[in-house]
């Protein structure tokens, strides 16, 4: 008898997840935990702060970072020149 009093479904929203203060925190709503963590991941990806983790694993010295440039550059711009043709 108590299942048909249940509570009608309520759908979580992203601003239900939000914590105030704390931009890198989720809260996890009606055991929705898969939820949650795509919240919070996408955060995590829209922050860069993995791109900077990759980036700060080995120091390039910025004479090898100008070079590597450089080498991309060329390569683009003969590539363009082969689609021209």
């Amino acid at each position: 008898m108590k299942d048909d009093k249940k509570k009608p479904y309520k759908k979580v929203k992203r601003e239900d997840m939000e914590i105030p203060g704390n931009p890198m925190a989720v809260k996890v709503v009606n055991n929705q935990i898969e939820l949650a963590l795509k919240v919070w991941k996408q955060k995590v990806k829209n922050s860069g702060k993995i791109d900077e983790l990759k980036e700060r694993q080995e120091y390039i010295k910025p004479t090898t970072a100008k070079r590597k440039k450089m080498q991309r550059a060329r390569r683009t711009e003969w590539v363009r020149r082969q689609m021209e043709i």
